[in-house]
């Protein structure tokens, strides 16, 4: 996994989960400063115990939902991700952070629902980063052993294409988009219309 992730010596790194401080470890040793935020208080007592001597970790014992991110420093985010928070957790990072970089491990079936544009999720994504699998992770790689395989992805931010005094206007559009409301929004040549000036095949 870290020969997957491109970090710099003078990259500033926020790691979702430190769980028990085995990446956290490895992440410290290529980059120059990494904050792990931990909401499990065993886990943020056990990598405490193991990382008090590293000046380059800070550990944070809190939910990643309600972390605030920098909005002016430059980092890249580095996470091993719960499963049954992917949605969530890929939203704030991408939506409320100025990661340049984002690097997750999550569920290989999540992974290719971010890539599809007929879902809300990719609709929204797409105009902020894209998206690469690096590395397929099988199930055998973990422990306890989950019952998918996993995939480590690169979030690549971008030029947004959509600017942010459209963008509740864009959101409510894809919201229909995808219930396929926009047929009662407007008439199948208004429809065609304004696709042909935003330019959209």
């Amino acid at each position: 996994i870290i020969k997957q992730l491109n970090l710099k010596e003078t990259d500033t790194v926020y790691e979702i989960g430190t769980g028990k401080g085995h990446l956290t470890t490895k992440l410290a040793k290529i980059s120059k400063q990494v904050t792990s935020i931990e909401l499990d208080s065993h886990l943020f007592n056990l990598s405490s115990e193991k990382l008090k001597l590293n000046t380059r970790v800070t550990l944070i014992h809190q939910d990643i939902l309600q972390f605030q991110f920098p909005n002016k420093q430059r980092y890249k985010i580095v996470g091993n991700i719960p499963y049954h928070l992917s949605t969530q957790i890929i939203k704030k990072v991408v939506f409320e952070s100025r990661a340049s970089d984002i690097y997750l491990i999550v569920e290989e079936g999540f992974y290719k629902r971010t890539l599809d544009i007929h879902r809300t999720l990719g609709l929204l994504l797409h105009t902020q980063v894209s998206i690469q699998q690096l590395l397929k992770l099988p199930a055998e790689c973990f422990h306890p052993k989950p019952k998918v395989n996993s995939v480590l992805i690169k979030l690549t931010r971008h030029t947004t294409d959509v600017p942010d005094k459209y963008w509740k206007l864009y959101t409510y559009f894809v919201s229909k988009w995808v219930n396929r409301e926009y047929r009662q929004l407007f008439t199948k040549n208004q429809f065609h219309q304004a696709m042909k000036h935003a330019k959209v095949n």
